[in-house]
């Protein structure tokens, strides 16, 4: 468990944790109060104990600060690991275990090692441009003639790599396959880089970042067993970068190192040269090193894209000759909410407009600063952001200037599961998880239920999907809204009801919410035969072209029936029939007319377009 995690559990039983830590302080307001980490009594270390800040603490005299893992680490005068390790025996977690082989393995004698030789110490200095300060923190020695790299750890010779000038190699056998440099690694880091070879680790060194190098270089397999042998070192560490080689073995093994170790704490590092110690030769900078690890990606899974990455196939969709968890209206805010924690049902017979408004909520939501993800299985990707992209703008032809503000204002808002047509359920739940852990994502949508890799009559499938993701949406504390046919029923004049969800009934049993989303077909009748003959409207159907009825919404018992007046032009849902579509956008955002000119005719008439 890393550092980060062992620290949160901890700040839960804050209270027993400063009285175990620091016994001689006492409370006052709400902080603890003690003279330093030593444990005297006094004011200068303060650790809060209520609030998001709880486990937050603070040596004012010292200036050094942390989380309850740093705190332990203080007080007992511990590394990080050990640190750790007595925090999940305090608070009685036992930790899953990755077995390392049973094999016996060989170490290294050290018959024959001496001070490195000057003809060592000078190729390492001038050709290579180590630091002398880093060839004494990772005790390069000599042998026999060889230049050698020893594989401590905790101070015992575990293996050794051996390089003969200009480019000879060789290695000790049978001995056990670790990672070189742990030595150099201070006791209280709590991310780590790791590169392909010893060189590389020692560039990272030389310029102010201690490094660690796998044994045996890129590529997958047996080449990578250093993993199950170093996995509990490694697992306490929040973050670990990937420094390796940006050839095909380097690729192949930061991809097996990083789902072994989680992909999750895992950043690829990209760097201007092909490893870091030509990246020392060649002159390049600390300061750009030190940018390269700010810049560090993360390992999405290739479905999960930022919508913003659909920019230019979100305008080239507007411009194809051929293109064919309160909600957004304030009357609804004391009606309905899609809580957290909680799954919805929006279901509706074919052609009434399910899809449009559960992208009008996700497009609302998306651009007050509350995180989506969509997985619409309906459309790809750049044609349901284009219909967003157009009920966000609230005018049916905005210009490109318009359209490319609005899809980049939705970066780090908005992210779609990028798959065209069915896709496996345990692999939306895998990238929702993702998902939900990395970026935080509030509501997740998928449209629709019946493309999710079930046959249409696999009910007890679908009913399992459901059931997993009111699970997920429980446990990650999120909210999961399921788009969902409606049986064939005999006539779409009335609101079909929740016992018509296609599927099986135990799918409205196992959500929070069921909401159905009927058109109103009997008014568009009754207006088409006011517009021929006059002929009036009979009060019974109702004025709005359509209703959100809620059937079930579990934690209140309100089940209200929402009248929303839809806006062909714009596919907007507007809360009054004098209502008239407006954009999302924020005014700030927009683009001003000066930005727009000399993109397309229509830019200078944006204003009036949007009734800004």
């Amino acid at each position: 468990m890393r550092a980060t995690e062992i620290a949160q559990r901890l700040s839960a039983q804050v209270d027993g944790v400063v009285r175990l830590l620091l016994p001689n302080g006492k409370r006052v307001g709400q902080e603890w109060r003690v003279g330093s980490a030593d444990g005297e009594a006094g004011q200068s270390l303060g650790v809060h104990l209520t609030g998001d800040k709880a486990g937050v603490w603070s040596d004012f005299s010292s200036g050094d600060s942390g989380d309850l893992v740093g705190l332990w680490m203080a007080c007992r005068k511990l590394s990080l690991r050990d640190a750790c390790k007595e925090a999940l025996d305090y608070l009685g977690i036992r930790e899953d275990r990755l077995d390392p082989p049973q094999r016996r393995f060989q170490r290294p004698t050290r018959d024959g090692v001496v001070r490195l030789h000057s003809e060592h110490a000078a190729w390492l200095t001038e050709a290579r441009r180590i630091a002398p300060g880093t060839i004494e923190a990772y005790r390069l020695a000599s042998r026999d003639g060889w230049l050698m790299f020893p594989y401590l750890r905790d101070g015992e010779l575990v293996a050794a790599k051996y390089r003969k000038l200009p480019k000879s190699f060789r290695q000790d056998a049978e001995c056990e396959p670790c990672l070189f440099g742990w030595q150099a690694i201070a006791d209280d880091a709590r991310c780590v880089i790791i590169t392909e070879g010893e060189l590389d680790a020692m560039a990272w060194h030389t310029y102010g970042f201690p490094a660690l190098s796998v044994p045996m270089g890129g590529g997958g397999g047996a080449k990578q067993g250093w993993i199950a042998t170093e996995f509990d070192r490694l697992s306490v560490y929040d973050t670990i970068y990937l420094s390796l080689d940006s050839d095909g073995p380097g690729q192949q093994a930061e991809r097996e190192i990083a789902e072994r170790l989680g992909r999750e704490r895992c950043r690829l590092v990209q760097l201007p040269y092909k490893d870091a110690n030509d990246c020392l030769m060649q002159g390049v900078t600390d300061t750009e090193m030190a940018g390269c690890l700010r810049d560090a990606r993360t390992l999405d899974p290739s479905e999960l894209k930022p919508a913003a990455d659909f920019e230019d196939a979100v305008w080239s969709e507007f411009t194809r000759v051929d293109e064919g968890l309160r909600l957004p209206w304030q009357k609804t805010h004391d009606l309905l909410l899609l809580r957290p924690g909680e799954t919805s049902i929006w279901a509706g017979v074919n052609g009434h407009g399910k899809s449009a408004v559960i992208s009008h909520v996700v497009a609302s939501m998306a651009t007050h600063d509350i995180r989506c993800c969509v997985a619409s299985m309906e459309f790809r990707t750049p044609v349901w952001l284009m219909r967003m992209v157009r009920q966000i703008a609230g005018t049916p032809n905005p210009t490109e200037a318009y359209i490319r503000a609005i899809v980049r204002s939705l970066k780090g808002q908005l992210w779609a599961f990028d798959v065209a047509g069915a896709a496996k359920a345990k692999r939306i739940l895998e990238v929702f998880r993702y998902a939900r852990r990395r970026y935080g994502i509030e509501l997740f949508v998928i449209d629709n239920l019946t493309k999710c890799g079930f046959a249409d009559d696999d009910y007890a499938g679908q009913k399992q999907f459901v059931e997993e993701l009111s699970d997920f949406a429980r446990l990650e504390g999120t909210h999961v809204a399921i788009v969902a046919h409606m049986r064939k029923v005999e006539s779409e004049d009335h609101p079909a009801g929740k016992m018509a969800v296609k599927g099986s009934g135990g799918i409205t049993d196992m959500v929070d919410t069921v909401i159905e989303v009927w058109r109103n077909k009997p008014l568009e009748r009754a207006q088409e035969a006011l517009e021929r003959s006059g002929t009036l409207i009979p009060e019974r159907i109702g004025n709005a072209n359509t209703y959100l009825n809620v059937l079930k919404q579990r934690a209140t018992g309100n089940e209200p029936s929402i009248a929303l007046w839809f806006d062909k032009s714009t596919t907007q849902f507007l809360a009054a029939a004098g209502h008239t579509p407006r954009p999302m956008l924020p005014l700030s955002l927009a683009p001003t007319t000066r930005e727009m000119e000399g993109n397309s005719m229509n830019a200078i008439n944006l204003q009036k377009e949007t009734g800004q």
